[in-house]
């Protein structure tokens, strides 16, 4: 009887450790389909206003202000009723993922970090929010030698993190997409 009590309870708690770990690869997966469906967000955000409100940078880095913003300033929502404007980067050169963290302590000149918090699992706690940091480059990428269009190249380097423990890991990642005057419908 003990001896069956035993393996008993050894197959018990394999199986309880089997499913934490299940549970935390499922809560691992909600909040990286979190990130990546709010940065795709905000690229269709973009990708949507009018081409003229869209800030970028030359390819000597200056910047050059949409009509319906500040200098580096991108006019995006978070939700319908929540403005939330991303600042772009007027670096020339995109930096490797592995300079992008969680806090906005970048020592990159150029580079601008968006950290966004998000309350993914709708609790009033703070701990299990998706801790998000965007970097934003808008860069004119038109070909002046042929008779194209404006054509703009948006990149969103994004680097998340859930949880505030010890075991808490980051992700990096990026997005680009192409963006030209002519309307896409």
């Amino acid at each position: 009887m003990i001896i069956a009590a035993t393996l008993l309870s050894i197959g018990v708690i394999a199986v309880f450790a089997s499913l934490l770990y299940a549970r935390s690869l499922s809560e691992g997966s909600i909040y990286q389909n979190s990130a990546v469906t709010i940065v795709q967000g905000y690229i269709e955000q973009m990708k949507n206003m009018e081409f003229t409100d869209l800030p970028y940078t030359t390819s000597t880095g200056s910047v050059v202000a949409g009509s319906g913003s500040t200098s580096t300033q991108i006019p995006t929502r978070l939700n319908a009723s929540t403005s939330d404007p991303l600042i772009i980067s007027t670096a020339t050169t995109i930096p490797a993922l592995s300079t992008i963290g969680i806090s906005a302590s970048t020592s990159l000149p150029g580079v601008t970090d968006n950290v966004k918090t998000i309350d993914v699992s709708s609790t009033s706690s703070t701990a299990d929010d998706l801790r998000l940091n965007l970097r934003v480059w808008v860069q004119d990428i038109s070909n002046t030698g042929i008779s194209a269009t404006q054509v703009r190249s948006i990149t969103i380097q994004y680097a998340w993190q859930s949880g505030a423990s010890d075991k808490a890991r980051i992700f990096r990642s990026s997005v680009r997409t192409i963006r030209s005057a002519v309307p896409t419908y």
